[in-house]
């Protein structure tokens, strides 16, 4: 190398000859957003529960409806035809409240279509009946002293998901783990940014999985894939009276008696809206030790509403628009007996020079009643 003349900056020891040393953090930084709320909330709230197979199922059940809709238009004939659907929801003694306040008892025809009725209960106006309309069931008016009424019930039905195996390596050659690196041990570090990403991967799972199996694979549906019943497209521009419609409807049905506080799930747009349009009405508490992350509560005149604020839906083009609202005693993480969330170390082939660590997770998505949780979509701005 040539001789150099004059006074020696810093900039050859450390650009031409390399030898300064470098002043590097010694803590990476890593760039983490809040990468799992939902699992985080279901850790939180202990809703994790053993599974002993890969296909986990549970029952849900309901109560008898209590309408029924006329089949065809009859005026004020004391016959009334319902639909089919509606025949074994009717038996003789119930009483019939027509859409205008008109009370009826069934004398006959329970369990078919055809009903044969008596009119005006109690006096007023015989009304004439039009095609679907719809007829609600006050209880049975049961004679005295007569036979037990017709028993109803609903069959219980079968809901089932899937154990899905989540793994994520770190892949680290013996000469770089027996190497200095700046930040600390490499292999240490990367097992951290694999952990979040793997918990990541659970989450978006539950988020937007749907349910598949195939010989040895299988995938977990999520709460995108369950959620059918209370859905709602916004249209785009969100108001606070449409908000108050939607919970309205997604606060009807609860697991329990008393209504529980339900949890929204949302894309940063809808929470920009709710911060709009409630600073009155938007309490911030701090939750971590109930739900493991600071959340905010929106009180509605139908219920709490405990927000969460979910950035990987903003990350996702198909889903920034959307936020999802559950009620979380029904929601659960099933994990297969013994294998829930486990680092896995050295478990590389020994034949070859580098050390392979693994996170291992068998897990599910249990989402009951999915008529107590709800979808909003096609959120993609606000009004008053």
């Amino acid at each position: 190398m040539a001789v150099q003349t004059g006074t020696r900056s810093s900039y050859y020891p450390r650009a031409t000859e390399t030898s300064m040393v470098r002043d590097v953090a010694d803590r990476i930084a890593l760039l983490q957003p809040e990468a799992a709320p939902l699992v985080t909330f279901l850790n939180a709230l202990k809703r994790k529960k053993e599974a002993i197979s890969p296909k986990f199922e549970w029952l849900e059940d309901d109560l008898v409806p209590q309408t029924v809709n006329v089949d065809t238009a009859i005026g004020q004939s004391t016959t009334v035809a319902i639909h089919s659907a509606d025949a074994p929801k009717v038996r003789n003694g119930d009483v019939l409240i027509a859409p205008a306040g008109e009370a009826m008892r069934v004398t006959s025809g329970q369990g078919t279509v055809t009903l044969t009725v008596v009119r005006t209960l109690g006096g007023g106006t015989t009304e004439s009946l039009a095609d679907d309309d719809q007829l609600i069931i006050a209880g049975n008016a049961c004679d005295e002293g007569q036979t037990v009424p017709l028993y109803r019930w609903n069959p219980k039905s079968a809901v089932s998901n899937y154990i899905q195996i989540f793994r994520d390596p770190v892949v680290i050659t013996d000469s770089q783990d027996a190497s200095e690196s700046y930040g600390g041990n490499d292999r240490v570090y990367q097992r951290k940014k694999v952990a979040i990403e793997h918990k990541r991967g659970i989450e978006t799972a539950f988020l937007l999985g749907q349910q598949y199996e195939s010989t040895n694979i299988r995938s977990t549906k999520g709460l995108y894939g369950f959620i059918s019943t209370n859905t709602k497209d916004f249209g785009g521009t969100i108001t606070e009276a449409e908000l108050e419609t939607f919970l309205r409807t997604v606060f009807r049905y609860n697991a329990s008696v008393n209504p529980a506080t339900k949890v929204m799930f949302a894309a940063p747009i809808m929470i920009s809206a709710i911060n709009f349009w409630a600073k009155n009405a938007l309490q911030v508490t701090t939750s971590e030790k109930t739900y493991g992350m600071r959340i905010a509560t929106y009180r509605s005149g139908h219920g709490d509403l405990d927000i969460v604020r979910h950035w990987l839906l903003q990350d996702f083009a198909n889903f920034d628009d959307k936020f999802f609202i559950v009620d979380p005693g029904n929601l659960s993480y099933r994990f297969l007996r013994g294998l829930d969330t486990k680092l896995h170390l050295d478990i590389g082939d020994k034949t070859y020079d580098y050390t392979v660590d693994e996170y291992r997770t068998y897990a599910g998505f249990q989402c009951e009643l999915e008529k107590t949780h709800g979808l909003g979509y096609n959120v993609t701005g606000f009004a008053a």
